[in-house]
């Protein structure tokens, strides 16, 4: 199972050279996080088996974002999944969710192959296997296909990317994504607030505060709270301008309207 997981993901040069470009911008997050928890480091090579660190990942089954939670996992772990917002997408606080069920599965299982393994087909799967075959850790469980194949590919990816240049892979440090620097924001409103509202306030783009708070499901805001990213050095500007910006929205008949 290692030498096909790593076959296959090796020679597929794409797929490697983008793991390579995004790992250079979120590894870093992770890595601080993992580190901060006391948790081991290659749980980071989990969010590239999931998703191959694509924030706007979505399964067949409707597993969202960079960790792939479903719905109700999600909500279980915190995350806001509704018609407006879905956290699934929000990169900071999916990596929290995804260290927390992780953790969880770790006191569970006692070990982290065990608990990767939940984390991809359940822990109650998991914990009957164990319970009827009798064994306690990942490489003598019984378990459905894609789970036995899980852990090995996320080996693969770890053998991989700790060192790319080894199998060929020389990506110049000018061609791999930077982290992308923001300032952060705090919205509470008791009406709606559209995104334009707050892009101008940032004197920026629309798509560029979409892009950056790619939980946004909507084009405005429903009444709330919201901690949100914009460009760097445009939270200042924000708070100076955005009761003004919003007292000047008006819809599309000229009339002003309750947000």
């Amino acid at each position: 199972m290692m030498d096909q997981s790593f076959v296959l993901s090796v020679y597929n040069q794409e797929q490697v050279i983008l793991w390579i470009k995004r790992a250079n911008r979120y590894f870093p997050y992770i890595e601080k996080r993992l580190r901060e928890r006391k948790m081991p480091d290659d749980i980071k090579y989990v969010a590239v088996v999931e998703s191959s660190l694509r924030t706007y990942a979505v399964s067949s089954a409707k597993a969202t974002g960079p960790w792939q939670f479903m719905d109700k996992t999600a909500k279980r772990y915190g995350l806001r999944v509704d018609s407006t917002i879905d956290e699934r997408l929000n990169f900071e606080k999916a990596t929290e969710a995804a260290l927390n069920y992780l953790d969880e599965l770790h006191r569970l299982f006692g070990n982290w192959g065990l608990a990767i393994a939940a984390y991809n087909c359940g822990e109650d799967r998991v914990a009957k296997s164990i319970e009827m075959q009798g064994v306690s850790n990942y490489y003598d469980a019984d378990l459905p296909l894609e789970t036995e194949r899980y852990i090995f590919r996320i080996l693969a990816a770890k053998v991989i990317l700790a060192e790319p240049e080894r199998y060929g892979y020389q990506v110049s440090a000018l061609r791999v994504y930077p982290v992308v620097e923001t300032d952060r924001i705090e919205i509470h409103s008791g009406r709606d607030v559209h995104i334009n509202v707050i892009a101008r306030a940032c004197g920026t783009t629309y798509k560029t505060i979409r892009e950056m708070n790619p939980e946004i499901k909507c084009e405005s805001l429903p009444p709330g709270r919201y901690s949100l990213k914009v460009p760097v050095g445009a939270a200042k500007a924000f708070y100076a301008n955005f009761e003004k910006c919003l007292s000047q929205e008006t819809p599309k008949n000229g009339s002003k309207k309750k947000m």
